[in-house]
């Protein structure tokens, strides 16, 4: 979870009437690989590491279907890390 001042803003984003995505992506590798899950907002967080592969290829499907994932505050990470 967002901690500090990143926790106000998403505070804000989330009160707001805006349509957002919220990602919270753990720490970034160079692997290549695309393997990846998401949890929800209140969900506790499951791995530490994501291949910014991974994360490329998600926000790629984000954009592709934006409807998805309105107003969603998503962690993301590699399964098992």
């Amino acid at each position: 979870m967002f901690r500090g001042p990143y926790r106000k803003l998403a505070d804000v984003i989330e009160a707001s009437g805006l349509d957002y995505t919220i990602l919270r992506p753990t720490w970034f590798t160079n692997a290549d690989e695309v393997d990846y899950e998401i949890t929800r907002k209140d969900e506790p967080e499951k791995g530490s590491i994501i291949s910014q592969k991974s994360l490329a290829t998600f926000i790629a499907k984000i954009i592709e279907s934006p409807g998805n994932y309105i107003r969603e505050n998503l962690g993301i990470n590699k399964p098992n890390s």
